[in-house]
């Protein structure tokens, strides 16, 4: 994994971001990783093909949260 995708699960766990009812909109972490929000979108899309995120309809915003299999990986980078 490059090292772009390795920062936005650790902003994602750093967030807490770990559930569906904890997700953060994408906005606004695109805006906490200081990029747009298609720049944003391209680079979790690999996350969640991965199986690392998922995207959720929240309130009629889409976010994003660490699935199981994301939160470990993230925690292993740390260890």
């Amino acid at each position: 994994m490059s090292e772009f995708p390795k920062k936005i699960l650790s902003s994602l766990m750093f967030m807490g971001a770990q559930s569906p009812d904890r997700a953060m909109s994408i906005d606004e972490l695109a805006g906490k990783l200081g990029m747009g929000r298609s720049a944003a979108e391209s680079e979790l899309k690999s996350l969640i093909d991965a199986g690392y995120a998922k995207i959720t309809d929240k309130s009629g915003t889409r976010s994003v949260y660490l699935t199981a299999t994301g939160i470990i990986t993230a925690s292993s980078t740390y260890s």
